[in-house]
C-alpha cells in the first residue's frame, strides 16, 4: 500500500514528506516511529489520516485532531 509521511514543524505545520510502500497501516505506523522526527509527524493513506506520532522535541500530545 501506498503511504505518506508528513514530518512537522515546531508549530505543527507540514517541513517535509516522503512516500513510502509498506505492507500494511501497522507497518506504516511503526516505520514512522523510528523515523524519530523531532516535532512529530503524520502518516496518511491516501486522503486518510492513519495517525500522529510525537517527537521528543513536541509540545503537545498527538493522536487527537487539535
Amino acid at each position: 500500500m501506498e503511504y505518506r509521511f508528513v514530518a512537522l514543524d515546531s508549530s505543527g505545520k507540514a517541513m517535509r514528506s516522503e512516500d513510502w510502500r509498506c505492507a500494511s497501516d501497522a507497518e506504516a505506523m511503526e516505520r514512522a516511529v523510528r523515523e524519530r522526527p523531532s516535532f512529530g509527524a503524520e502518516v496518511w493513506r491516501g486522503g486518510m489520516r492513519l495517525g500522529a506520532v510525537a517527537g521528543p522535541l513536541s509540545r503537545r500530545p498527538f493522536g487527537g485532531d487539535g
